[in-house]
């Protein structure tokens, strides 16, 4: 009778194990598979931006403010260029889809600038200021808390103005940021040309969403 005691216990403890594995394993294909429908469902420029935001969040940061600027405006540029390149390719409205490829000329053309400035930099001393860092993230917040609901983004035309919009409007702040702590003339030049070329866009794509 202990035998037989001992290998009910041992089968039941053996079933609930089972059962409990099989319970685990369950609840986590129910949540991957609403991971990948949320995914699925997002919008193709929030995804873009996520993709950017992660790409933004692996930039070393050295706290030198022309050289991080740079470097955090360059993944930031690259999520410019690739929703302007799927803009291109799908949207359907012509005046949107002009400015899309000017944005991708212009963008690569500023990201070779900004390379070859870093290299530059790279060599030289700069003062460490942390508040730059702390501002130029508060930038990435308020950009983020502005882009548009999902829900509101079927038209693929205003989806790309709108995404863009908050997207612009985080690189005149990051711009603006710089321009306050820079201490090199050709950076701050160019913060101030972004600054003027991103607010005439912002402009048309207000527009265009307002007609």
């Amino acid at each position: 009778m202990p035998y037989i005691r001992h290998f009910y216990m041992r089968w039941k403890l053996i079933l609930l194990i089972c059962f409990f594995v099989h319970f685990t394993v369950a609840q986590q294909m129910k949540m991957e598979t609403h991971h990948q429908i949320n995914s699925a469902s997002k919008n193709i420029f929030l995804l873009m931006m996520d993709s950017m935001m992660i790409k933004m969040d692996a930039v070393p940061v050295t706290s030198r403010p022309d050289i991080d600027f740079m470097s955090q405006m360059i993944p930031h540029h690259q999520g410019a260029i690739g929703m302007a390149k799927y803009e291109t390719g799908h949207g359907k409205n012509n005046h949107m889809m002009q400015l899309a490829k000017s944005i991708i000329a212009e963008q690569n053309s500023e990201i070779q600038l900004m390379k070859i400035l870093i290299n530059r930099l790279n060599d030289s001393t700069q003062k460490i200021n942390k508040s730059f860092s702390d501002e130029m993230a508060d930038s990435m917040k308020v950009m983020m808390k502005n882009m548009p609901s999902d829900t509101g983004l079927n038209d693929i035309d205003k989806a790309f103005a709108m995404v863009m919009i908050p997207h612009h409007q985080a690189a005149i702040h990051m711009a603006a940021v710089l321009i306050k702590y820079s201490v090199n003339n050709k950076v701050a030049t160019f913060a101030k040309q972004l600054i003027s070329e991103e607010q005439i866009e912002i402009e048309q794509m207000s527009a265009f969403i307002n007609e």
